[in-house]
């Protein structure tokens, strides 16, 4: 998995989750071995220069218990409990060394209302906060290599919202009808359907270079 975002140069991955969080870990770059035990397999075996890794730092929920995605935590019955649940973790990074804080869901865990109601609360209160922000893990990467005063934040290239060159929506997307691992896959995209089903080491694209010797 590792080789395949090297080689197609991605800009980070995000899903080793890091036990210890006091302090929180930052981002950090698989030039060199990890830091950290592999709580979930494959974790990288050899360095791939210049490709980030955003943890998944550990929460904890209201009862002691850790988790690296929130709806993996033992969440409280109201929204009250879900909001302090986050805000406890928030604080955990606030208050120590400013690790962008994570926040790692399911989509499903917003279909119970007490969850969004708490979730939508803890938005509005760090969003009131002049020195927070809500980025994407990119944006917050571009901090990292370039780290910018809040005083010229405003002027940051990276933070702007301005996605005038960005193609029109896709309102029509094809539907793929693809056989892959004994079934079939359907995908949606606004592209060509591929041959195959994408998948690492068999991109579906025809020349692709990564499609050989996937490594870890």
């Amino acid at each position: 998995m590792f080789k395949m975002l090297y080689d197609s140069n991605f800009t980070y991955d995000s899903s080793m989750p890091i036990y210890e969080n006091k302090p929180p870990s930052w981002p950090y770059t698989l030039d060199y071995k990890l830091f950290h035990d592999c709580m979930i397999p494959p974790c990288p075996t050899r360095s791939y220069p210049g490709v980030w890794e955003v943890p998944m730092v550990m929460w904890q929920d209201l009862n002691g218990g850790r988790c690296s995605m929130g709806d993996a935590c033992s969440n409280p019955p109201d929204s009250e409990g879900v909001f302090k649940m986050i805000l406890k973790n928030f604080e955990r990074h606030y208050t120590t060394n400013r690790a962008p804080f994570g926040l790692f869901y399911h989509a499903a865990w917003f279909t119970q209302p007490h969850h969004k109601e708490g979730f939508i609360n803890f938005i509005d209160t760090i969003l009131a906060m002049k020195d927070v922000w809500l980025l994407t893990n990119w944006q917050a990467l571009q901090w990292v290599r370039d780290p910018t005063p809040v005083s010229r934040l405003n002027n940051f290239q990276p933070f702007q919202c301005d996605f005038s060159d960005r193609p029109k929506r896709c309102n029509n997307p094809k539907v793929c009808n693809l056989w892959h691992k004994s079934g079939v896959r359907y995908m949606r995209t606004c592209q060509p359907c591929p041959d195959i089903y994408p998948w690492t080491g068999n991109t579906g694209i025809r020349s692709s270079r990564i499609d050989n010797d996937i490594e870890d």
